[in-house]
């Protein structure tokens, strides 16, 4: 009798294992992935703020407004107060990156303008900016980098020129030779009303003055 009774015990054991065992097959329990565990590093965003790692993949967070980059040629930045980015500007040219436009007294806007220029093989930095620049309203081109005055800001040496002075507008270029390109930083600034005076100090422009504040926080590798 004991055994008939052990013999059955086994049985419904079995026959609930089984069925568990087949239960399980067809309606599997899912489990929630783990959480990746990023690490603790920081990135310094221009404005001096800082972002952490985040999200799946553990990749740094974007900085936020003012701050802006360009993945596409290494470089982050402070965009100026009162500048906004100006999308529609960007068109087929290759080189422009970006544009920054600022309400003036005029209807056509302030701006700060980005370009990208690859140095070709066999030339050097100074030819990229050589055949890069041409003074308005003239049309004529630099014959040599003495036309060119070197300044320095944070570190990094800028060549610059004034591209034109007319009817109220001064428009200046800084050149930044890297290893494998140059960029090219420009600012059209409206009513200037003494565009003609030969004692301006052009670098004293209020608009050139936030060119010079955006190089400052300038984040480039090379």
């Amino acid at each position: 009798m004991k055994q008939l009774i052990a013999l059955v015990v086994i049985l419904v054991v079995l026959g609930i294992g089984g069925f568990m065992y087949r239960n399980a097959l067809e309606h599997p329990v899912a489990i929630a992935p783990t959480e990746t565990a990023c690490t603790m590093e920081a990135k310094l965003c221009p404005d001096g703020s800082a972002v952490g790692r985040s999200g799946p993949d553990c990749s740094f967070a974007p900085c936020k407004l003012p701050n802006a980059e360009d993945s596409a040629i290494s470089i982050a930045f402070v965009v100026p107060a009162g500048y906004v980015a100006n999308a529609d500007a960007i068109g087929a040219d290759e080189t422009l990156r970006a544009v920054f436009d600022k309400s003036s007294k005029e209807q056509i806007p302030h701006s700060i303008i980005i370009r990208n220029y690859p140095i070709p093989e066999g030339k050097k930095g100074d030819d990229v900016i050589l055949a890069n620049t041409m003074f308005e309203p003239s049309g004529m081109t630099p014959k040599s980098m003495k036309e060119f005055k070197p300044v320095i800001i944070n570190g990094k040496t800028y060549q610059t020129a004034v591209i034109e002075r007319f009817e109220g507008q001064v428009h200046s270029a800084y050149y930044l030779v890297r290893a494998k390109d140059v960029l090219k930083f420009e600012v059209l600034e409206k009513d200037v009303t003494e565009w003609m005076s030969p004692t301006l100090v052009v670098d004293q422009l209020p608009e050139h003055r936030a060119l010079q504040l955006l190089l400052s926080s300038l984040q480039s590798p090379e």
